[in-house]
């Protein structure tokens, strides 16, 4: 598949006043994770310290992996946000080298603590969306909306516990995410009510293990994107993709697995399927 181009206007200067952990201690954590090896505890107290300490963690994946392609929110659903004990959501990057085609193989060989789960991207048509304050606004500045199932990798070293500012510090951990064919949203007759009606059916092997629909995310899919442009760290070009959240719990990812995604949107179905390996 054809990746977006360099994104190098997505991320903006990230929090200037929050009280980090050493730049340098971030970016020795981005390459032993690059490297394969557990993330160590940031030592945050907050997600505001957890937003800041992010900074030079991204700062250290850009150097490998090129300018992010996307963004990740994470953090906004319930059962996520009580799972990690946090009532606001937070966000990562994503990067080429992490998005797979639908159909593809995932080899596990270089994750650490993987799951899987359905998940839904959008992709950015008109940079207007930084202006939008309205879900209809945000809607007629979308290009399409995408099936993905994420693979996030919960890599954290032993004995550090999986607490919201600690994931937020490493981005809400994205590691790989399978992308399918969507649907575009000029082509939905009600983007707004079909989004929040959107459904999914996550499977594994042939067997539903979860459904979710589109209200699990803060309560409708564009107010993920209402949030995030409302942080304002965030330029979001055409062609950037938002990964807007978990539609379904994580479940442990082990080779052998045939994951796939079934989704309804506006009466249109879309699909996503991949193979997990050793």
């Amino acid at each position: 598949m054809r990746f977006v181009p360099a994104l190098a206007a997505i991320f903006a200067a990230g929090p200037a006043l929050a009280a980090c952990p050493p730049p340098a201690q971030m970016q020795a954590a981005a390459a032993g994770w690059l490297a394969g090896q557990r993330l160590p505890d940031p030592v945050v107290a907050s997600m505001a310290d957890a937003a800041c300490a992010y900074t030079a963690f991204r700062g250290g994946l850009e150097a490998a992996m090129g300018k992010p392609v996307g963004v990740k929110v994470g953090f906004t659903s319930k059962p996520v946000q009580d799972r990690f004990g946090v009532t606001e959501p937070a966000t990562g990057a994503l990067f080429a080298p992490m998005i797979v085609p639908d159909g593809g193989a995932v080899s596990l060989s270089g994750s650490r603590s993987p799951f899987y789960e359905a998940d839904l991207i959008v992709t950015v048509a008109d940079p207007a969306i930084m202006q939008a304050t309205t879900r209809e606004q945000v809607a007629a500045a979308l290009g399409e909306v995408r099936p993905f199932i994420e693979l996030p990798d919960l890599a954290l070293a032993e004995g550090v516990k999986a607490t919201g500012p600690v994931m937020a510090s490493y981005g809400v951990t994205p590691w790989r995410g399978v992308l399918g064919q969507g649907v575009a949203v000029a082509d939905l007759a009600d983007p707004v009510a079909d989004l929040a009606a959107l459904t999914v059916d996550l499977k594994a092997n042939g067997a539903s293990v979860a459904q979710g629909t589109g209200d699990m995310l803060l309560g409708h899919p564009l107010d993920v994107v209402l949030w995030l442009v409302g942080q304002g760290s965030y330029v979001l070009p055409a062609g950037a993709m938002i990964s807007l959240g978990s539609l379904s719990p994580l479940t442990e990812a082990a080779p052998g697995t045939e994951v796939s995604a079934d989704y309804v949107i506006g009466g249109k179905p879309m699909h996503v399927a991949t193979r997990l390996t050793d």
